[in-house]
């Protein structure tokens, strides 16, 4: 399957976090938290004009990863910390290249999140 029907069959929503997720990793800030891919994706996506209606919760965040794993272009990195009820919260990292991901999903996310 080539890159361009790889990312078609996402929403923008998923397209959208997966760019966050590689922004963050060309800035070596990956495993990262959906906390704070949902903060890096809010910030960086404030201007863009396409399909993604509102701002992305946590739980659009969350959704995105599990469905982005399951297309195996993120993979879920084990806590290192656990908390004080024992249960880590879960990080994640790209499964694939930066480059990738930025020519694959829509022109519009990329561009606008270059503004």
């Amino acid at each position: 399957m080539g890159n361009a029907s790889r990312f078609e069959s996402i929403s923008l929503t998923n397209q959208a976090v997966l760019l966050g997720l590689a922004d963050l990793a060309s800035e070596g800030e990956t495993p990262v938290q959906t906390h704070n891919v949902r903060q890096h994706c809010k910030q960086r996506l404030s201007g863009v004009d396409t399909e993604v209606v509102g701002t992305i919760s946590e739980a659009d965040v969350i959704r995105s990863l599990y469905r982005l794993e399951e297309e195996e272009l993120v993979e879920e990195v084990p806590a290192a910390e656990t908390s004080p009820t024992g249960k880590g919260r879960p990080a994640y990292a790209l499964a694939v290249e930066s480059d990738t991901v930025h020519d694959g999903v829509a022109d519009d996310l990329v561009e606008g999140a270059r503004d």
